[in-house]
């Protein structure tokens, strides 16, 4: 490549990079402006970081309450999650060629259907099960995850053959080649698996709006809609600082993790 293209290159990654992040800062200046200025120009663009905001959106709601609630929630779902991914992408490696191939695909199409098709029979199942403002309601549907079977196998898929032929000669059987071989060798995978599921767990919305009737059971999402409407309108600032503290946990999970995310992305087509 030429140093003209590289240039252009970088100028182009530059230009993402900045479309990328220019949300984010906008939530944030919008957080820390008066409603006066938030719409005016430059406005929230470079704000007068006042911190009132912040104060009045965390008296608006109890906040601890959806914190551990979505925390908690994330934690089980992740949880479950890992479990049933861990157990399907390994059993999908060790049964034949013709029948995991029939397996896989079936877990793949799942990934294919949209969420907003199978809403009503899901609120249906939940309902008749009574687990309606439950957090049962929240995580129990969500306990296991296509993307995840799919990443995990590509991983395990990845390992050398010979830990496998070096196992069976020693005695080993497949459950304790599972937790000592192979768990110990995917854990970049497990952690991407670990932060994708929390992730959307933690930004749950649509579900927890509709099997939930009251904050004792909803998650941080679900209390950021009830600032949208009081009795004198929506404040936007006080509902983007409210927005701002319940997006600092992911992401400051995410940066913690990135490193383990890519290099699990990047070994996504290993044997594939």
């Amino acid at each position: 490549m030429t140093k003209t293209g590289k240039v252009l290159v970088y100028i182009l990654l530059v230009a993402v990079l900045l479309g990328t992040l220019f949300p984010i800062w906008w939530m944030f200046a919008t957080s820390l402006e008066s409603p006066s200025r938030a719409f005016t120009f430059p406005g929230a663009l470079w704000p007068n970081f006042t911190g009132q905001n912040y104060l009045t959106a965390w008296a608006a709601g109890p906040w601890l309450h959806y914190f551990a609630n979505s925390a908690g929630m994330g934690i089980a779902t992740t949880a479950f999650a890992l479990i049933t991914s861990l157990l399907s992408a390994y059993g999908l490696v060790l049964l034949p060629n013709r029948v995991a191939g029939i397996l896989f695909a079936a877990i793949l199409v799942t990934m294919m259907v949209p969420f907003y098709s199978i809403i009503i029979p899901d609120y249906l199942i939940v309902k008749d099960l009574g687990w309606l403002n439950t957090y049962a309601a929240q995580v129990i549907p969500f306990a296991a995850n296509g993307f995840a079977v799919f990443l995990l196998r590509q991983f395990i898929r990845g390992l050398p053959k010979e830990l496998w032929d070096a196992a069976r000669i020693d005695g080993i059987t497949p459950w304790r080649y599972l937790w000592h071989v192979v768990v110990p060798n995917i854990k970049p995978a497990l952690a991407t698996v670990s932060i994708y599921v929390f992730l959307l767990s933690w930004n749950a919305f649509l579900w927890p709006l509709i099997v939930t009737s009251g904050p004792q059971v909803q998650p941080v999402q679900v209390g950021l809609a009830n600032l949208l409407s009081t009795a004198n309108g929506t404040d936007w600032t006080e509902l983007s600082a409210a927005a701002a503290f319940t997006a600092v946990p992911v992401l400051i999970l995410y940066a913690l993790a990135q490193r383990s995310i890519v290099e699990s992305v990047s070994r996504t087509g290993i044997k594939g």
